[in-house]
């Protein structure tokens, strides 16, 4: 935060977000198909092999190897789902940043465009205010507004409960 003439400006002026190039979004795309086809997949299958397993034979420590497996596969599709959200490539930015909204636990108002942005567009300002999203603490209020087609304008603001005051974020992309 920079003090001019007396006042302080980091809390007034726009801070800039880094939006991911598109070849970063290819990549985070690639790496999130690769853990889910790959690694959920395995885990997955294991998961009802051993449910079938639990069935005949009783023993308590399959109970807990279940739990603890479901546990593992909750948390590889976690950080899929940080890598690049699935919602986002089949559904769009909306449903997608109303997803991640409701699991971190957000209040999300989302102003977007009439018109669906383009794949690449959609890819780089869905990860864009996504990875901004996973800064935030349950309960924080954010505004979300992007325009624009080829030049796509973000605007966030948010309100962090305990925090004075909001925090204002800006991006612009140039996809197309």
């Amino acid at each position: 935060m920079g003090v001019i003439g007396g006042v302080r400006w980091g809390g007034v002026l726009p801070r800039r977000l880094r939006a991911p190039s598109r070849d970063a979004a290819d990549r985070r795309y690639a790496l999130e198909r690769t853990l889910h086809h790959g690694a959920v997949a395995d885990v997955s299958v294991l998961a009802l092999e051993l449910a079938m397993v639990s069935r005949s034979v009783a023993d308590p420590r399959l109970d807990t190897a279940q739990t603890t497996l479901q546990r593992a596969l909750d948390d590889l599709r976690s950080v899929g789902a940080a890598i690049y959200p699935p919602v986002l490539a089949g559904a769009g930015v909306g449903p997608a940043l109303r997803s991640l909204a409701d699991r971190l636990g957000l209040r999300l108002r989302l102003d977007l465009p009439a018109h669906d942005l383009d794949g690449d567009a959609r890819a780089r300002t869905g990860l864009l205010v996504a990875d901004h999203l996973q800064t935030l603490c349950p309960g924080t209020a954010v505004h979300v507004r992007v325009r624009g087609r080829r030049l796509v304008r973000v605007r966030i603001i948010d309100r962090q409960p305990g925090r004075p005051g909001p925090r204002h974020y800006r991006a612009a992309l140039r996809c197309g």
